[in-house]
């Protein structure tokens, strides 16, 4: 599960909290969204969350005990981030990372979509902060070795049920995603490793 740290690190590092309990689900052949249920929007768009067109410098490891580094990728035609994390330890959040978002509304979107690639399999964390206050996780499996193109709908994910920050509504409201500062992923694994993602959009 998301653990507490996560959470404290996207409120300080980017004005966000993180959590909830979901799955994602890889993306089909085609990339453009279709109306999502409880959502506005969800016409082809294309909202750039975080693309690491400014390096490092919207980029907030937990710990000093990431190793991150930010190439162009001619296989994706993007950039692409790589984090290489150590063995987890009592330090709950010593791996997470956590993503200003450089365009904050999202309402005409359905889904937050990137690729990811794990050295090795991983249980891997997405989280995000709606207007609300209320903490949203989609949790996924992954295949080490191999790109995999990624879809969270914002209308499945739901809020997470281990915590909330501090002032969250409950019951919690409709998701509103009109407002998002920023996202925090995290392996949830064990053992140490490495993973490279790509640009985070909304469609």
């Amino acid at each position: 599960m998301l653990r507490r740290g996560l959470l404290f690190g996207l409120m300080g590092a980017v004005g966000l909290g993180v959590a909830g309990c979901s799955s994602s689900t890889p993306l089909g052949a085609a990339m453009t969204t279709t109306p999502d249920s409880g959502i506005e929007g969800g016409t082809d768009v294309a909202i750039v969350v975080q693309d690491y067109s400014v390096g490092l410098s919207q980029l907030h490891p937990a710990s000093a005990a990431l190793q991150l580094s930010v190439t162009a990728s001619p296989e994706l035609g993007e950039r692409i981030l790589t984090v290489k994390y150590p063995a987890a330890t009592s330090d709950a959040a010593a791996r997470d990372m956590n993503c200003d978002a450089i365009n904050q509304e999202w309402s005409s979107g359905s889904a937050i979509t990137f690729q990811i690639k794990p050295a090795l399999d991983l249980d891997f964390s997405l989280s995000f902060l709606d207007r609300n206050g209320v903490a949203y996780t989609s949790y996924m499996s992954l295949h080490g070795g191999v790109w995999q193109a990624m879809r969270v709908g914002f209308a499945d994910i739901e809020p997470n049920a281990y915590f909330q920050p501090p002032g969250a509504p409950k019951p919690a409201p409709k998701i509103d995603v009109s407002r998002v500062t920023g996202i925090g992923f995290a392996p949830q694994d064990m053992g140490e490793g490495s993973y490279a993602v790509g640009e985070f959009v909304v469609r």
